[in-house]
């Protein structure tokens, strides 16, 4: 029993590590400016329909306009480099 208690923290702390470095899913990255916003995601984890609904979302449901898409690890983790950059309609 008492075995089991001291690799319970070491155990959480890998899990969660795990769960920081899989890069799973999208999210609003660091803005551009006032107008345009940008979304990081891995092609891998994350679809198209997801980018949209993610990007209206950050519209306030207006619908979003697509700009650009590039790949930026200087702005966006390792595990989910794409940038898509975009604009809410008015």
């Amino acid at each position: 029993m008492a075995n089991d208690d001291l690799h319970r923290p070491r155990d959480r702390v890998l899990i969660l590590l795990l769960l920081g470095l899989s890069g799973c899913g999208a999210f609003e990255g660091p803005p551009v400016g006032e107008e345009q916003h940008t979304i990081c995601y891995s092609r891998l984890a994350t679809s198209p329909d997801q980018l949209h609904t993610l990007a209206k979302n950050a519209c306030s449901g207006a619908e979003p306009r697509f700009e650009k898409q590039s790949t930026d690890v200087s702005a966006c983790p390792l595990l989910v480099p794409e940038r898509l950059y975009f604009s809410c309609a008015e």
